[in-house]
């Protein structure tokens, strides 16, 4: 049997309507009440159902003299209907600054799939002509969705130039809340495909600077021995472009050390397990005999160190601040495999972690220094985004990380 794709978002677009009265149909328990409740007839809404039917592969509703009761499938496509209509209708709510209600509803459901199309496009592509270039069609037709667009929600989206349209913040937040409800639909194609008994899906995961890359691949082995045809991609990264396509629903998770203070609100983190820095050296250096070292004798080595804006490089500023006179640094680099080279030929110094020693060089001549410092403590575990329900897939790896460390 042939995987199934997860589904694109132009695919989810040439839905959207047929969505809308889905849920009015779900809403008012049959076909005629949706029909006159949405101010359509009652064939039209029949053919939208009937297509609905037709693109997910199977039967949404039981017809009978009663109305139209939801199927077992019909339910899983409600749940993440219910979701997409719910983001929508708060991305809306947040733009015009208003609570949701009956007027935010009725914004929501006269978005068309142009123009809810071409606004992620401008917004991705930097501009109106770029838009036009990637979805193939012409200018003139990207402009007239935008303005139908910015007319319905009545608010400004874009920043127009001369020559130019592009988003500005607000439609730039506006796409990324509308990309990240489509994919509520996309991931209800996995459901469906899961409870048909297609162990299918895809997953897309966020790896950040020192997370051991033999942990994460023991975990995606367990999943695909579980889940033999779905299919991972794994995106290793900083932690704010990474935290940008968790946003946007571009990855699904991020594994990794945990910022302190923990991040709240959209996000939502959970920690896993404990990965203290420690103090790097060569095997034969003068300090490899020690278990552990103080801060105050630290001054006295060359460091290699990572480059600005991590986590890593914050933890050894604040120790150097301590030190009358801040020890010399010999390298700066964003390369990990440079600066473990530079400490196995030199006598420098630096913070790695003690999982990323054991795992990530196994047998190397590197020795863990425990650091007896407040700064040395660190948490490593996974990042999604807050109300996040994951497919089938998903939810195993996620069950698989809990797992691994909890037997660690």
């Amino acid at each position: 049997m042939p995987v199934p794709e997860r589904a694109s978002q132009d695919d989810v677009l040439a839905r959207l309507r047929r969505l809308f009265l889905f849920d009015a149909v779900c809403e008012a328990g049959g076909i005629g009440q949706a029909a006159q409740a949405a101010g359509r007839t009652q064939p039209a809404v029949s053919v939208a159902i009937s297509k609905l039917e037709s693109s997910f592969g199977g039967q949404l509703f039981e017809r009978g003299f009663g109305g139209s009761e939801l199927t077992s499938e019909g339910a899983i496509l409600q749940l993440r209907v219910r979701r997409m209509l719910e983001q929508i209708e708060r991305s809306v709510a947040g733009l015009i600054g208003q609570t949701a209600g009956s007027h935010v509803s009725k914004i929501c459901r006269r978005l068309t799939d142009a123009q809810v199309r071409c606004h992620i496009a401008i917004a991705k592509a930097g501009s109106a002509a770029e838009a036009a270039s990637l979805l193939g069609i012409s200018q003139p037709a990207v402009h007239r969705a935008a303005r139908q667009i910015e007319q319905n929600v009545g608010v400004s989206l874009y920043r127009r130039r001369v020559h130019s349209v592009s988003a500005n913040p607000a439609g730039i937040e506006f796409a990324r809340c509308l990309s990240l409800a489509l994919n509520e639909i996309a991931q209800a194609t996995e459901d469906l495909a899961y409870a048909r008994g297609q162990l299918t899906g895809k997953l897309a995961i966020g790896v950040l600077p020192l997370m051991p890359p033999r942990l994460v691949a023991r975990a995606v082995q367990q999943l695909r021995a579980r889940y033999p045809a779905a299919r991972v991609m794994v995106e290793e990264g900083s932690h704010a472009p990474l935290l940008r396509e968790l946003s946007s629903g571009a990855i699904d998770i991020i594994v990794g050390g945990l910022r302190e203070p923990r991040l709240s609100g959209a996000i939502q983190e959970t920690e896993l397990f404990a990965d203290p820095y420690v103090v790097a050296v060569r095997k034969g250096h003068r300090l490899a005999r020690r278990k552990t070292v103080g801060v105050q004798i630290l001054a006295n080595y060359d460091w290699v160190m990572p480059q600005h804006n991590v986590p890593r490089r914050a933890v050894i500023d604040s120790i150097f601040e301590q030190f009358p006179v801040k020890p010399p640094l010999v390298l700066e680099t964003s390369s990990l495999a440079m600066m473990i080279a530079m400490l196995v030929e030199s006598d420098c110094i630096t913070l790695l972690t003690r999982a990323q020693i054991r795992e990530g060089y196994p047998g190397s001549e590197l020795v863990a220094l425990e650091l007896e410092a407040p700064e040395a403590n660190r948490a490593v575990g996974f990042t999604v985004r807050s109300g996040w329900l994951g497919t089938a897939v998903q939810q195993e790896f996620v069950d698989i990380l809990r797992a691994a460390w909890l037997s660690t």
